[in-house]
This record gives C-alpha cells, sequence and structure tokens, in this order.
C-alpha cells in the first residue's frame, strides 16, 4: 500500500509537467502507514479503518492517477488546475490535525459511571420493530411494483417519480426508511437468536422475512446505491463476527481496499437499463466519477475564493435538517448542489468530502478544529466497539452498521447522508437493551 501500489501506478502512467501528483503520494504514504499499522497490529478501529482507507483510495491513488494522466472525472470537468496543489495540502493538513486528535483520549476510570450502556437487544421491542419494517417494505412494494426493482436504479426512480411525482421525498423511502428499518432489524433479530433464551421457530421466521426484503431493498444490485450495499453487506458481516478475531479482521481490512479499487467501479453494472462498465482497467476506474473527491475539493477551494467562506450557513442546514423547506424558504442546499452550481454543471449529484464541508463553512481554521475533533470522536468510538468486541462476538446493533455508514459522512454531502444516520440512531436506539453504567 505504501510502496508497491502508488510505484505502479506512477509507472505506468504519463510524467506530467507539474509536480502536484507528488502530494499525492503523501498521501498514500501517511494513510497507507496508518491502515496498515491498524491490519498489523489486529486493532479492531472499525471507524478509522473506514476513515483511512477513504482517505488512501480516494484522496491518495485516485488523485495520484488523475493529476498524472491530467484527467479528471466527467462530473467534475474543467476544475481551476491551479488549485491542484493547494487543494492536496487541505487534504494532508487534515489528515495530520486529524492524526493528532487521535493521539488524544478522554477516556477515564470514571467515565462509564454516569448513563448507560448497552446491554443487548430488547426481544419485544425487536419483534415489534421487524414487523413494522416489513410493514413499510411492503407498502413501498406495493406502490412502486415488485418487477420494477429487478430493472435497473433509473428505471426504478422513473417509477417511483410516476406513483409519487418528481421531486418528492419518495425516492428516498427504500435506503431511508425501508433499507434503514429493514437493516437494523435484521441485525437485532441476529443478535435476539445469539441470546440463548431466545432462538425459537418464530423468531426464525421472522429474521428470514426480514433477510428476503432486505435483499429485495438494500442488497440489490440493480436498483441499490453501491454505497447503501456496501454498507449493508459490511454491517452483516459484523454481526456474524467477522470482527470477532485478529484474524478475520486482518483478512477483511486487506480484502476491503481491493474491493474499493477493483470491485468498486465495476459494481455498477446494472444501474442503467443497458447494462455496460465504466471501465476496463482500474486505472481507467480511479478517473469514474466515483472517484472525484478530490476535484471536488478543488472546486470548494474555488467557490471559496470567488464567494468566501459561508459562515457555518451550510452547517446550520446539516444541523436542521429535518426542518421542512415550506418553512425556511431559505434553507440552504447541499454544500455538493451549491458548488456543482457555482461551476454550471448540470449534474449536481456529487459528493462533499467532510474537508469540503469544514472548509467552507469556516476556512482552515475550521478544518483544523474540525478534524481534530473528528480524529479525538474516532478514538472515543472505537475504544467502545473494542470493548463490546471482548464481551461479545460483535458490537451493537449501531455498532455494528455506524463505522461502515461513516464512511458516507466522509465521503458527503453531510446534508444527504444525515436523514438516514437519523433513522439508523432512531431504530438502533428503539430496539437495545439499556442498563445503568457499572450496574450489572
Amino acid at each position: 500500500m505504501v510502496v508497491l501500489l502508488p510505484l505502479i501506478l506512477s509507472v505506468v502512467t504519463p510524467t506530467p509537467v507539474g509536480s502536484s501528483w507528488l502530494l499525492a503520494l503523501v498521501v498514500t504514504t501517511i494513510a497507507g502507514t496508518r491502515y496498515m499499522w491498524i491490519v498489523a497490529m489486529g486493532l479492531r478501529r472499525l471507524y478509522e479503518l473506514t476513515f483511512w482507507v477513504f482517505v488512501y483510495v480516494f484522496l491518495g491513488l485516485a488523485p495520484l492517477v488523475q493529476l498524472r494522466t491530467q484527467r479528471t472525472p466527467g462530473t467534475a470537468p474543467r476544475i481551476d488546475t491551479t488549485l491542484n496543489q493547494p487543494a492536496m495540502l487541505l487534504v494532508i493538513l487534515g489528515i495530520v490535525v486529524t492524526l493528532a486528535g487521535l493521539s488524544v483520549s478522554f477516556e477515564g476510570r470514571g467515565s462509564r459511571r454516569l448513563g448507560f450502556t448497552v446491554d443487548g437487544v430488547h426481544p419485544l421491542r425487536t419483534i415489534l420493530f421487524a414487523l413494522f419494517a416489513l410493514v413499510v417494505c411492503a407498502y413501498y412494494v406495493a406502490k412502486v411494483g415488485l418487477g420494477t426493482f429487478f430493472t435497473s436504479r433509473y428505471e426504478w426512480l422513473d417509477a417511483v417519480a410516476a406513483v409519487w411525482g418528481q421531486g418528492s421525498f419518495a425516492p428516498l423511502a427504500t435506503p431511508l426508511i425501508a433499507g434503514g428499518g429493514l437493516l437494523v432489524a435484521f441485525i437485532a433479530l441476529i443478535k435476539c437468536r445469539m441470546q440463548a433464551q431466545h432462538r425459537g421457530w418464530p423468531i426464525l421466521l421472522l429474521t428470514v422475512c426480514v433477510a428476503l426484503c432486505l435483499a429485495l431493498t438494500m442488497l440489490n444490485p440493480f436498483t441499490s446505491p453501491r454505497t447503501y450495499f456496501g454498507v449493508a453487506a459490511m454491517a452483516i458481516a459484523a454481526v456474524f463476527g467477522v470482527f470477532a478475531s485478529q484474524k478475520l479482521f486482518r483478512v477483511t481490512a486487506v480484502i476491503w481496499v481491493l474491493a474499493l479499487i477493483f470491485v468498486f467501479p465495476l459494481a455498477d453494472y446494472f444501474r442503467t437499463p443497458d447494462p455496460a462498465f465504466k471501465s476496463s482497467t482500474p486505472i481507467e476506474g480511479l478517473i469514474t466519477p466515483d472517484f472525484s473527491s478530490f476535484a471536488e475539493i478543488n472546486n470548494t477551494l474555488l467557490y471559496v475564493n470567488r464567494y468566501g467562506i459561508t459562515d457555518g450557513r451550510q452547517a446550520a442546514g446539516v444541523v436542521l435538517f429535518w426542518y421542512p423547506r415550506r418553512f425556511w424558504p431559505d434553507k440552504p442546499v447541499d454544500t455538493t448542489e451549491l458548488v456543482a452550481a457555482s461551476r454550471g454543471y448540470t449534474f449536481q449529484n456529487l459528493g462533499a468530502p467532510i474537508w469540503s464541508e469544514l472548509y467552507i463553512n469556516g476556512g482552515w481554521v475550521l478544518l483544523v478544529v474540525g478534524m481534530f475533533i473528528l480524529g479525538v470522536a474516532m478514538r472515543s468510538l472505537d475504544n467502545r466497539i473494542e470493548i463490546s468486541l471482548r464481551r461479545a462476538r460483535a458490537p451493537g446493533v449501531l455498532g455494528c452498521i455506524a463505522p461502515f455508514y461513516f464512511g458516507l459522512l466522509i465521503r458527503g454531502s453531510l446534508l444527504q447522508a444525515m436523514g438516514f444516520l437519523f433513522v439508523l440512531i432512531a431504530c438502533s436506539a428503539f430496539v437495545t437493551r439499556w442498563r445503568r453504567s457499572g450496574v450489572r
């Protein structure tokens, strides 16, 4: 990861005139070293692993290829090449500050005496919630039509728009409500069955029904976004104990990197009515719109240079994502939509990495503060997961899902990701059984 793969990519791509691509090697070196140190030590830091795999592939390898070939993803054309070096420096500063945050720990002996801790799942609430998730899924499938889920994602969106109209919330119903609810229900049911007193056939039958509906929604290669597919797949692997031992953890971590580089660009095969691969080689794959994160950071720098920072306005839209737009006509749009519109892009369903979100809200100062806090938060969350993995083969319900959904938060935009995150947290809290900290 640190030497061989970046060297191969440098050899098989043409040498450009500028030297900005050398900064991409700095990113691959830092991220690759940290990632493989975690793997070698067998440290089950799932949040940190998600962070570094994103940095390594999307902000290291992809910019390396794009800068050396002087090609940008088709969804982010005409980027200002004079900002390539500042954009790379922005990325490097962010990951260095994150490393500083990761070195800080506020965990103390008395930190868990107050509040509540997870104590398995609540059987009755799990069953009730699973039934509710099945009802929501059944309603959605009945309205759209079962056959629609076996066409393509675009045809699925057209069918949804035909039922509820353009611009409605309904196109997000499957991944947001039905899909997210079913994922939480499935993991909770598996953990319920792992609790020795809840292994009867009714729970098994309900688990099978939820699994089938989950396969139709989030694990469906025809209509489900690959990012949601990946979150669901990793969460299911986690609940079945793939991170229970250091050996399994190491194998999974290595496969994760290879899958993002070689499989992720090809997994969009069924997206269009006429299935086709976007790229024929890994080099071409790293230039596809899937890996446009660096270009989006570049465009964010250009936006701030032209219009200035938003002084937290974009962040306010994220925090108040639940507030209806009809009551707040000037509610901020997604950061990706704001930046894309400023560049005159017709296609605005892009991303806005956390670097972009922080910089557009508060410039370099907020970037430093925000990334430092992110590092501290990752360490704290990973410590909690490690504690739970010492007690059981899998973390809690939210602990099985959130570390991998964290990748979508990093990739952005935050406003787009908040709805699903809220569903995950609320549903997981409902099915989880709690006890006071320090009380057994």
